[in-house]
């Protein structure tokens, strides 16, 4: 029975496959709650209309999408940890933030940081490439379908379609380690 004091298993003594499977099994049920909480939060903002009165709503369901784009990355990140599909991990991990890719900084990633370190930025002290007087605006309201501020900017559709292209892609090399284990048994 593991305690709060306990820090996990032991794995020192395992052999390197069954490390890797200790990971892949953290990653497999994250990966579908990750997943099942980015199509609710697709669904939400899908189902808003396009009012004046929702305007600031919006602007909450795509806090949340955002967030959940990102939360979504990390959770397939996860497959850069094992070995033998590290580089095809790193590059479906690339190939979804291309698609964010604004003027060499990830549009993802710093409209993520703005709203998870929102007191950073309002303190004009946050750590990426967003600034307190480009792109932080709390009154500025948005649109369903397109989320902006300053220069960075992410499109709905095309966000959920690298979200799709990017879980297909993650199934594929899940898959493949899948068959890596059961062959190193």
């Amino acid at each position: 029975m593991l305690t709060p004091t306990t820090k996990g298993p032991n794995v020192t003594n395992l052999p390197d496959h069954e490390k890797q499977a200790i990971i892949w099994d953290f990653y497999k049920p994250r990966h579908t709650h990750a997943w099942n909480m980015l199509v609710l939060s697709w669904r939400a903002l899908e189902a808003s209309t396009e009012t004046p009165e929702a305007a600031f709503e919006d602007e909450y369901l795509w806090e949340n999408f955002i967030i959940r784009l990102w939360l979504y990355r990390t959770t397939v990140k996860t497959l850069t940890h094992l070995h033998v599909v590290q580089s095809d991990a790193e590059a479906i991990i690339a190939g979804f933030d291309q698609c964010f890719q604004s003027d060499g900084k990830n549009a993802l990633k710093a409209i993520r940081d703005m709203i998870e370190h929102f007191d950073d930025y309002a303190a004009d002290k946050g750590r990426g490439p967003a600034t307190r007087y480009g792109e932080l605006d709390p009154w500025r309201t948005t649109g369903r379908d397109r989320f902006e501020r300053g220069r960075f900017a992410i499109e709905r559709a095309t966000a959920y379609a690298a979200a799709i292209t990017l879980r297909s892609e993650a199934k594929r090399v899940s898959d493949a380690f899948i068959a890596w284990y059961k062959a190193s048994k």
